[in-house]
């Protein structure tokens, strides 16, 4: 058995505040290293619309997007690291100078260690959350099918009734509100439930499958901090796409800075991280 399937870690509860926290932590990691985070957004940006020109590329896609955005998330860890280093051999005082050269490139070459796992992750996940989304419609595709079924029945009472029929097209509004407020809750799930399985993956050296499960007992154990940091993902989105989109060069970067720092935040692995919170 390959060790890394059988590594567990142990994850403890942070308070909901911590979701905002890991945006300022995820913004401060973007500073460190703005140009290159840059590039690597745009590379990113760029390769996800080269994959949705080809056939069944949306499904490539959303394959490969995981295993694209850990990197982010290792690049950060390694920006965090060297920070950290250079913090605790300058003076107190002085601002901290960390020598960036080729982290890029030795995230790239960590991540590469790991990208087998993190594809077989990424398709674990895609099938749940396909299972997921598939029972999610048939539900929705038998409730609407009562609902057809009686909207066809108050359509014969028309004549008798025709205030009827304005009901049946309100409920029939509402059930599709419902409906979409469904399939996003539904989503909404599925990204906070799977949410470490990346860095799990790539940073803690957690298997496939057992990242996963580790992922979604994690997720509920802080579920507070999570739904606090996507609500805050909402206005932050929104202000991104306002400039024709550029703002997302810096947007992904802060993401991927996030989740090392959540990641960080709940397991806790690295001991001069813990030493030196900031």
């Amino acid at each position: 058995m390959n060790p890394s399937m059988a590594i567990s870690l142990p994850y403890r509860r942070v308070g909901a505040a911590r979701g905002a926290a890991w945006w300022g932590q995820g913004w401060r990691s973007f500073l460190r290293a703005p140009w290159a985070w840059g590039g690597l957004s745009l590379a990113l940006l760029a390769g996800s619309m080269v994959l949705h020109m080809l056939p069944l590329g949306g499904v490539l896609a959303q394959w490969l997007a995981m295993p694209l955005f850990t990197l982010g998330a290792v690049f950060a860890s390694v920006l965090r690291r060297r920070w950290l280093r250079a913090r605790s051999i300058t003076p107190d005082g002085l601002a901290a100078e960390a020598d960036n050269e080729g982290a890029l490139g030795e995230s790239t070459q960590k991540w590469g260690s790991r990208v087998g796992p993190l594809l077989l992750a990424s398709l674990f996940v895609l099938l749940a959350v396909g299972v997921l989304l598939l029972v999610v419609g048939l539900s929705l595709a038998a409730v609407f099918g009562v609902g057809l079924l009686r909207l066809e029945g108050i359509g014969h009472m028309m004549e008798a009734s025709p205030g009827a029929v304005l009901a049946g097209v309100g409920m029939g509004a509402g059930a599709m509100l419902a409906a979409a407020l469904l399939v996003l809750l539904a989503l909404f799930v599925c990204s906070v439930a799977f949410w470490f399985v990346g860095t799990l993956v790539a940073l803690g050296g957690i298997g496939p499958w057992a990242a996963v499960g580790l992922s979604i007992r994690a997720a509920l154990a802080n579920l507070g901090a999570l739904l606090v940091f996507s609500l805050l993902l909402i206005p932050f989105t929104i202000l991104a796409m306002i400039p024709m989109g550029l703002g997302m060069l810096v947007l992904l970067p802060v993401i991927s800075g996030a989740s090392y720092a959540s990641y960080e935040d709940v397991f806790g692995t690295d001991p001069l991280l813990r030493a030196r919170q900031s």
